[in-house]
Order: structure tokens, then sequence, then C-alpha cells
């Protein structure tokens, strides 16, 4: 038995499902897979915020202990990425919202329920997506953020698998 499971990424007011999303790259513009050449910050602005969660699919009895992080790559001067786990879908925005900090230890992770807001997925039971919550994230940077590309991040979700 093995779960199979890919990153989706939810855009514009009808909330239309990317699956799977090929990069997470943030940027002026509310869409996925996105080219961050075309859809540059502005310096001293936010990206648009990115509303994704993981869908589970395969063959597997239970997942749980599900926990997001960035794991990898350094921020920049004047560079900040915000986070905030389980949340509702709501049209993407350049505005900053309220979000703390992304965590960068699997200690601080953020802890991810399931679509159905329990703390497991079970495969094949009645009323299950398969998905998780939405994790929400946005990158802001001040006038002091260096103008161009930022460099890489690896976000990392951990999940234990039965």
């Amino acid at each position: 038995m093995t779960a199979i499971h890919a990153w989706t990424e939810s855009n514009t007011v009808d909330e239309i499902e990317t699956n799977p999303i090929t990069n997470l790259n943030f940027g002026s513009n509310d869409s996925p897979n996105l080219n961050t050449t075309t859809y540059p910050i502005i310096r001293g602005k936010s990206s648009y915020e990115k509303y994704i969660r993981c869908k589970f699919t395969g063959t597997f009895s239970e997942i749980s202990n599900m926990k997001f992080f960035k794991s990898a790559g350094a921020l920049g001067t004047g560079e900040t990425i915000k986070a905030a786990a389980n949340v509702a879908f709501a049209t993407p925005s350049q505005t900053a919202n309220g979000d703390s900090d992304v965590p960068v230890t699997q200690e601080t992770a953020l802890s991810v329920e399931s679509a159905e807001g329990d703390s497991v997925i079970t495969y094949g039971a009645s009323g299950v997506s398969g998905y998780t919550k939405y994790i929400r994230l946005q990158l802001r940077g001040t006038i002091e953020a260096a103008l161009g590309a930022v460099a890489q991040k690896t976000f990392t979700f951990l999940f234990d698998e039965i």
C-alpha cells in the first residue's frame, strides 16, 4: 500500500484548482506555476497569496501527523514568508495578511488537518476527500529587499502513512 500525494493550488474568485502544480513561485499575479520574470513582485510589496493543499490518492489505510515548514533556503534582506495552516479558501490578495512567519524547523512546523477538519485522512472512509485543508503562503518584501528573483526555498511536508 502506497499513498500518492500531489500539491494543488487554487486561484481566482472561483477557486479554480490546478492539480498538480509544478512550482510554488510567488509573484504579482494570482496564477499557478508562475513565471517570476513575467510577474515580479514590486519592491516593498507583497506577492499574491498562495492557497495550496495536498491531495492523497493511491491505496493507504491512514495519513496522520501532517506537518509543513520551510526547510531550506535563506531569506534575503527585507524578505519574509508568512504562512497559516487549516484556512478556508478566499480570493488570493496582495494585501498583507496577519499570518505568522513560516516555521523553519520540524519542531515548530504547522500542523495540517484533513479537509474535513480531522487529524487523519482515512482511505475510503465515507465523506473523505483525500485533501488537506489549505495552507496559505505569502512572500513579503520591504523597500530594502533586493530587486529581481529571490533565492530558492524548500518547503517540506511530512506525514505518517499506515
